[in-house]
């Protein structure tokens, strides 16, 4: 089995956790500070995904692509962060207005900020899978894998999460 690593491939056999840790570590974080929108929390969530890396080593010489594994744990660890953080705030989701808005399509030149906040709206599949997708560059395939769901559910699932987006930022763009 090998690992893609920057521009190379490696073999599990001649990889330590560490040295995987060290390939794959600014990826991870970068995918929980995108779920999490919080440094301390996207620090916390990323040690414990390689604390598990470490804990299940011996097991992950069954798995053939260590990126979409990484980041199925990474999201589900992400996932239980936001749990507690909700638990510990008291936090509630908001009621989703599905009504139909004809304001203009969303701009490329458009505030990033109002994107990342209709983000954080999100239910956490959705934003997931398009941090996988846009922000990640994972191929279609991988992010199935990492979300164990078939190719097809998963052009579902992000479309959905496409039009879900762009109807946050819409509506949070009427809203002002």
């Amino acid at each position: 089995m090998t690992f893609e690593g920057q521009d190379r491939e490696f073999a599990v056999e001649t990889l330590s956790p560490e040295a995987l840790s060290r390939l794959y570590l600014n990826r991870v974080h970068a995918f929980c500070r995108s779920m999490l929108r919080d440094e301390r929390d996207a620090e916390d969530a990323c040690q414990e995904v390689f604390l598990t890396v470490l804990r299940r080593w011996d097991q992950l010489g069954s798995v053939r692509k260590p990126v979409p594994w990484l980041m199925k744990v990474a999201r589900l660890t992400c996932l239980w962060v936001r749990r507690k953080r909700r638990k510990d705030v008291g936090l509630e989701e908001s009621d989703i207005d599905a009504s139909t808005d004809p304001s203009p399509p969303i701009e490329p030149a458009e505030e990033l900020g109002r994107v990342r906040e209709a983000l954080e709206r999100l239910p956490e599949r959705y934003q997931a899978v398009l941090v996988m997708h846009y922000q990640q560059g994972m191929a279609q395939e991988e992010i199935a894998e990492a979300m164990e769901l078939s190719r097809g559910a998963l052009r579902v699932l992000l479309h959905r999460a496409v039009m879900r987006l762009r109807h946050e930022v819409r509506r949070k763009t009427c809203a002002r």
